[in-house]
């Protein structure tokens, strides 16, 4: 009797552990999957990597496919674009940063307003596709000549130009910014906001206020 006993006893307790058993082995089974899966997608990004690392996937900044600002060749813009934001002259095609790159390149032109897009075929050929600031007034600044700025203030390249935009005709007499960015004069600013809301041809700051004269001929004075 009493070896009967032992023996419903130990069958007892090993009845006991199966479920702990069985809980450790699912535990390890998932440890082990989640492992497999982390040092797969490691060595896929490590290869990729690699991969990028060659030089059938170096491409030049020169060969890059975008849109063109008004007056500038292809190759004469591409040459301003990569002295004014510092970038390399090759860059690997599959650069998983290329995008966040090229485009901080691109709107350090003065005539980039943004960029839309950012792609790369399966030659490897890259096309960026570009937004251009638009002249909306001219103004003539001492010494400086006629410069243009747009719907946001900020000052075009010099050789910029552009027919039957709105006309600042008090000269500015603060400093002339640098091309791409903010005029930062009260005059050209108000300006650029009645331009905006009048569309007028002409503008002039008088003592009782701005005179707009629009595309017809007709006047109108606004307060300051």
């Amino acid at each position: 009797m009493a070896a009967k006993r032992s023996q419903k006893a130990e069958q007892s307790g090993w009845a006991g552990r199966r479920p702990v058993r069985g809980l450790l082995v699912a535990v390890v089974t998932l440890a082990v999957v989640a492992g497999l899966v982390w040092g797969v997608a490691r060595l896929g990004e490590e290869a990729r990597r690699g991969i990028g690392s060659r030089d059938r996937y170096a491409v030049h900044f020169d060969d890059i496919e975008c849109d063109l600002p008004p007056g500038l060749a292809r190759s004469t813009f591409l040459s301003e674009v990569r002295y004014v934001s510092n970038f390399p002259e090759t860059y690997q095609s599959l650069d998983p940063e290329l995008n966040a790159k090229l485009t901080k390149a691109f709107t350090s032109h003065p005539w980039v307003g943004g960029v839309d897009d950012v792609s790369v075929n399966a030659s490897g050929a890259v096309r960026v596709k570009l937004r251009f600031r638009v002249p909306v007034l001219a103004v003539r600044s001492e010494g400086r000549g006629v410069r243009f700025v747009d719907a946001a203030g900020v000052l075009l390249p010099p050789e910029a130009s552009a027919d039957g935009v709105a006309e600042l005709a008090n000269p500015v007499h603060t400093p002339v910014p640098l091309a791409g960015q903010v005029w930062p004069d009260a005059d050209v600013k108000r300006a650029v906001e009645l331009v905006e809301s009048h569309l007028p041809r002409r503008l002039e700051k008088t003592p009782q206020g701005w005179r707009l004269t629009t595309a017809d001929g007709k006047t109108l004075v606004v307060e300051r």
